[in-house]
């Protein structure tokens, strides 16, 4: 069942904190409020919780990589830049 993780909108922002148990996995997608614009550039990063309680890039996933499966286990983080097209992420 899709989940949202990170709402439709503008602007820096950040999820809360999403938990993948070792043996699991998620598979993540960009989304907008009107469906895909190709023509438009946007751009969230996946960030990885360390164990300083640091969060550090790992990927991204924007207009040109809508879609990624995450099978590593850990705290993940999703991270909209200040200056991409409307968007948010969610989970299928």
């Amino acid at each position: 069942m899709p989940t949202e993780i990170l709402a439709t909108g503008t602007g820096a922002a950040n999820s809360a904190d999403v938990v993948i148990a070792a043996g699991s996995s998620l598979t993540v997608c960009l989304k907008d409020a009107a469906g895909p614009d190709v023509g438009k550039y946007a751009s969230v990063d996946i960030l990885l919780k360390a164990d300083t309680g640091e969060y550090f890039k790992v990927d991204n996933i924007n207009t040109d990589k809508p879609a990624l499966l995450i099978q590593a286990p850990g705290t993940y983080r999703f991270s909209r830049l200040a200056g991409s097209t409307s968007c948010g992420v969610f989970s299928g």
